[in-house]
């Protein structure tokens, strides 16, 4: 930990020993002018990371020095000269420094956007110059200011990430329960950065066994859960106690308590990978008692759906109560501020996730009549003009390639998706977390869409072999479900109980990698037989999952003769042989 410790503060512990040219400084200052242009919510109040943010300031700082503030704030703004700024408050003491950052906030409202930038990379300059010398109270002082003043922005200050390196290092020498939530609080604004997780990751598997105790209040523990998440750090594997504790806050969660907090718990959950029926069950009597709730938005209801599609639970009613539940929250958002862009309770993401749930349990979105598929595209496409997909086409590939597996082929929105250059180019990249869905929505539009190609091809070269029955299988797609029924079938052929010439796995589909078994019967008929194995099904054992079930529907497309056995109901040798050979003996095709 020390040394990781010292290999990031080294850098930024570094001060200029001479003046440098303002065009070397403009180079190298944190803020450009042009990101905080339509910057609108700094300085807001009223979401869950403010909550948090009040919650540490109010209940974790020190408040045991009652030294008075010796600043006057006239001397700094209205800002008299940009060029003695910098010595201004360098002769200030760090607890007044950091007092001045809270009153900046004020100064934003009455300059221009260049002067304000300046003002700002100064302050953050001074600061990693006071770092190495500071107290742990200086510093959290600091960072409580500066998450006062740029909250969504507070990571990319050099001061942040200076200061939090020496926050550990001062706390393995002088450990408390308060400083320890302030610390974790913090390292969790340092979202998707290797460092910060890696920091998140040593301080709590060396601290978390102290200070996880029953004596932890919820909200302590809600913002522990959400800086873990915020992080990607799974803790569930690594800590017992914290897995045994988030069970225990969701399922003993009052269905009257606050929705935002049990979102948060459930988004860890999910991170996590923790499934659970107790808290399937809680996820289902919250949404009940809180459906018509207005606290409860469209993306915590969309988090808590996405928690039933990730346990595949097939429970129709539940179903529909969230759609149902999601679509009027939307038709709300739209009557009342139109197709607003940059709508926070209507996000791009949010969105992909309601239709990744509906996609991974196979809802028919379209058979819902309250549900305008039409007003849905419409609000996506403004928002794809609007630059909101901008830097995450992977949302947009997502939830195209969702409504496709939905049977809602969203073809105006896959011709917006190539049309936009910044887009196209997002998709060139190289990403594993983006190709195989990219993928495998070419895919589907190249089978469905075959003269959409003139688009396609900016991004990949035509295949041609989109769907190829007789496509063999690569090993790692040969699951034991569908081993033992290809055992099955060998018996049945060399006992001539059926006409079988032949058996191979295939994977007709390119890029969905579902296989089956193509059988090939005496009189040249060809039928694919796919196995409904725990993986794809629902939790019925019965019902497939949505990628199973898009499967089935290209192959009904393509006038493939087709079955599908149940290994979770035909579980016995005798049971799967009755029901293979119904399936290719009967001459209709079996759906």
């Amino acid at each position: 930990m020390l040394r990781l410790i010292r290999i990031c503060s080294t850098a930024a512990s570094i001060a200029p020993k001479w003046p440098q040219p303002a065009s070397f400084l403009l180079r190298y200052s944190t803020f450009s002018p042009r990101e905080f242009h339509y910057e609108t919510s700094d300085g807001e109040n009223g979401t869950l990371m403010h909550r948090f943010s009040r919650h540490v300031s109010h209940t974790k700082r020190d408040f045991t020095d009652t030294t008075k503030c010796s600043l006057k704030v006239s001397n700094f703004y209205p800002l008299p000269d940009v060029g003695t700024y910098g010595q201004q408050i360098r002769d200030l003491a760090t607890v007044d420094l950091a007092k001045l950052i809270a009153f900046t906030t004020d100064f934003r409202s009455k300059t221009d956007v260049r002067s304000y930038t300046e003002v700002v990379n100064a302050l953050d300059e001074e600061c990693v110059r006071r770092v190495p010398r500071a107290t742990t109270g200086e510093l959290l002082e600091m960072l409580h200011c500066f998450m006062y003043l740029l909250p969504n922005k507070i990571a990319q200050l050099k001061s942040y990430q200076a200061a939090l390196p020496k926050l550990i290092e001062l706390f393995d020498g002088a450990e408390n329960e308060r400083d320890f939530l302030s610390i974790v609080f913090f390292l969790g604004m340092w979202k998707r950065n290797k460092t910060g997780a890696m920091l998140m990751k040593e301080f709590l598997q060396q601290h978390l066994p102290r200070y996880l105790t029953p004596d932890m209040s919820r909200m302590d523990f809600v913002i522990l859960a959400n800086a873990t998440y915020k992080t990607s750090l799974r803790m569930v594997d690594e800590s017992d106690a914290f897995k045994s504790r988030l069970v225990k806050e969701i399922v003993e969660f009052g269905n009257e308590d606050d929705s935002a907090l049990l979102v948060t718990l459930i988004k860890c959950a999910r991170m996590n990978r923790l499934a659970s029926g107790e808290i399937v069950e809680k996820v289902h009597s919250f949404t009940e008692s809180n459906i018509d709730s207005k606290e409860l938005d469209f993306r915590g209801l969309a988090h808590l759906f996405a928690y039933i599609a990730d346990n595949r639970i097939k429970d129709d009613t539940l179903a529909s109560l969230f759609v149902e539940g999601c679509w009027s929250r939307f038709d709300a958002e739209v009557k009342k501020n139109g197709f607003e862009t940059q709508s926070q309770s209507c996000r791009p993401k949010d969105i992909a996730t309601f239709l990744w749930s509906c996609a991974t349990l196979g809802v028919p979105i379209e058979s819902y009549p309250e549900v305008k598929m039409n007003l849905l595209e419409k609000a996506i496409r403004l928002k794809v003009e609007a630059g909101e997909y901008r830097y995450s086409s992977d949302l947009l590939v997502d939830t195209i390639l969702s409504l496709w597996i939905c049977d809602r082929k969203s073809i105006a929105l896959f011709r917006l998706l190539f049309k936009d250059k910044a887009l196209v180019q997002n998709l060139r990249k190289e990403r594993a977390k983006l190709e195989s869905r990219k993928d495998l929505l070419l895919t589907c539009a190249e089978i469905d869409l075959p003269d959409a190609w003139d688009m396609i091809k900016s991004v990949r070269k035509p295949s041609a072999d989109a769907f190829a029955l007789d496509r063999a299988a690569p090993e790692f797609l040969v699951r034991p479900g569908l081993k033992k029924v290809a055992e099955c079938l060998h018996r049945l052929k060399e006992t001539k109980q059926i006409p079988i010439v032949a058996i191979h796995f295939n994977a007709p589909v390119k890029h969905l990698n579902i296989a089956g078994i193509l059988v090939k019967l005496a009189g040249g008929e060809m039928k694919n037989v796919d196995v409904l194995d725990e993986r794809h099904c629902l939790s019925d054992r019965e019902s497939p999952v949505g990628l199973m079930k898009l499967k089935a529907r290209i192959l009904d497309d393509k006038g493939i003769a087709r079955g599908m056995v149940n290994i979770c109901r035909h579980e016995t040798a005798e049971a799967l042989e009755e029901e293979l050979r119904r399936i290719l003996l009967e001459p209709k095709e079996q759906r």
